[in-house]
């Protein structure tokens, strides 16, 4: 009797703990459940304002540098096609190092990365703002795009991660219109800073206006390390690498913080663990992450995907090379024109064209303190503070416009209307901008090229969502993101080079692929066929 005791307790109690592992097993959660259970509220919010710092920091990485070009001429001995490369050294770093992140970020934790980000972005703009040699000037730059193309880019996966699903849509659309006003910060940093005659010397290194612009442009950076290094991790990232605790004990402090009750009555019990997590880490799993890309990338290139991918790709290149072209070389050119000299222009011939306000010899020498190097000529430019000014009206009302017009083309007949008016008025502008004469016209006509060209660049994204099926839009937007860059590199390269050797080819240039364009857009009431040709195809495979 003794012996049959135990052996009647021990079965008991194995009994009990199979039922209590799968009675727990049925009541555990997924992440999409877990975060669901946490709702919508103070925590959230809170998330956007304090993520901000960041997200501006790259804004700056990819703005400061037009602010700078007229004040570091001399010393940074800037030729126009020198500054064209300085402009588009971000973009460089970003096209060049995206293949590497885009197979890394997917599978790392977020959280490091951006403190590491953050960290090198600040070492890069402390650097820029010591240094006196332009090409050292030109790396950091280009080192400061690889930032924003790996560990930023992690931000926006990073604040969608602590978001119920019902909610994430909506709640990227307001982040992301609060995440903009970092392209109109450094516009008011600039007005407030670089025509001043500010001058101090530290350890025998003179730090002029344009230094200390730069100094004050790492803020971001300095605000963004200090509040990441207290926020947690993601939920999803600490789930996926199997800290259930920590995971658990986070989803709790968000439904405590969104629904102001006890952490005790928190509906989610349990976590599921993930069935990827030891997966997501072997090599085998990162060789399968590159294999489905390439492959991927080989379906998108091929019909019926071919055509219509093309003409996005197309578009995305115009639109970013004239975005991204204009709004980094307004403010320079309108401080060239505000150092017109107009003794030395003839009244016969009326009020000058933006190219004949662009010409070096009529600046007058009296305004500037002229030195010579590779047989250009170095001046010294008088920087009103308007143009900056202006700068900034121009950048809020692409963030604006684009914010408004994109609660507006919620259906695919309104995004063809829009991209239709859009590219006509951004062509008008185009060759309107050299036959005007007034100075205020010429900026009106200079911030509508730069306005439409960023309203349809968010229609072209939007639009690989109709033509490209869901399996494939990852690889699609990389693709295109990449294209984007690529046309501001080309953009910041060319247009420069052109307003040196021939003016008014710059802006008719401009104007001319614009019409290609349009001609291409024209091609867009077909894609709808395509694309539901196409997941048929893409279905049956």
């Amino acid at each position: 009797m003794v012996s049959k005791k135990p052996q009647q307790s021990v079965s008991t109690i194995q009994v009990i703990d199979i039922d209590v592992k799968n009675d727990i097993k049925e009541q555990s959660a997924d992440f999409e459940t877990a975060i669901a259970a946490t709702g919508f509220g103070l925590y959230n919010v809170g998330l956007a304002l304090a993520t901000t710092p960041i997200a501006w920091a790259s804004a700056f990485d990819m703005t400061t540098v037009a602010f700078i070009l007229a004040s570091a001429e001399c010393e940074l001995e800037l030729t126009f096609i020198r500054k064209g490369l300085l402009a588009s050294a971000v973009y460089m770093g970003m096209i060049l190092s995206s293949l590497f992140w885009s197979f890394t970020t997917d599978y790392i934790r977020r959280r490091p990365f951006i403190l590491f980000g953050l960290l090198i972005d600040l070492l890069c703009n402390l650097l820029s703002s010591l240094v006196e040699s332009y090409f050292v000037l030109v790396l950091l730059r280009f080192i400061t795009g690889t930032i924003v193309s790996g560990p930023f880019s992690l931000l926006i996966p990073y604040v969608n991660d602590f978001q119920p699903a019902s909610y994430r849509a909506k709640y990227s659309t307001w982040s992301g219109l609060l995440y903009n006003i970092g392209f109109i910060i450094p516009a008011v940093l600039a007005f407030n800073v670089t025509p001043l005659p500010w001058s101090f010397v530290i350890f025998d290194k003179k730090y002029d206006a344009w230094r200390i612009y730069l100094l004050l442009c790492s803020i971001p950076s300095i605000l963004g390390f200090v509040i990441m290094s207290f926020l947690p991790e993601s939920p999803k990232c600490l789930m996926d690498n199997g800290y259930l605790p920590r995971a658990y004990d986070l989803f709790r402090r968000i439904y405590v913080v969104n629904n102001r009750a006890p952490a005790d009555t928190y509906p989610i019990k349990f976590l599921k663990e993930p069935d990827n997590r030891l997966k997501k880490k072997s090599m085998k799993a990162s060789l399968k992450i590159i294999h489905d890309t390439w492959e991927n990338t080989k379906l998108i290139f091929k019909r019926p995907y071919l055509g219509p991918f093309v003409i996005i790709m197309i578009l995305q290149f115009g639109s970013m090379l004239s975005f991204n072209t204009m709004r980094l070389w307004v403010p320079h050119m309108f401080i060239i024109i505000n150092n017109f000299d107009y003794s030395l222009w003839d009244p016969a011939r009326g009020n000058p064209t933006i190219c004949e306000y662009l010409i070096p010899g009529v600046i007058p020498p009296g305004l500037t303190n002229e030195t010579f190097y590779a047989n250009h000529t170095c001046i010294r430019w008088l920087i009103n503070p308007s143009v900056y000014i202006n700068s900034t009206i121009i950048a809020a009302s692409a963030v604006g416009f684009s914010f408004v017009i994109g609660l507006f083309y919620t259906t695919k007949l309104r995004k063809k209307v829009v991209m239709v008016l859009a590219y006509l008025l951004a062509i008008l502008s185009s060759f309107g901008t050299n036959w005007a004469q007034l100075v205020p016209l010429m900026l009106t006509l200079s911030a509508a090229i730069v306005v439409t060209s960023r309203m349809t660049s968010n229609i072209v994204i939007a639009a690989n969502a109709d033509v490209i099926p869901m399996p494939l839009r990852k690889t699609a937007l990389s693709i295109i993101t990449n294209i984007g860059s690529l046309g501001s590199i080309v953009g910041n390269l060319v247009f420069p080079k052109l307003l040196e050797i021939h003016c008014i080819s710059a802006f008719m240039g401009m104007g001319a692929l614009l019409i290609v364009l349009i001609y291409f857009f024209s091609s867009y009431s077909f894609l709808n066929e395509i694309f539901i040709i196409g997941v048929k195809v893409f279905h049956s495979l």
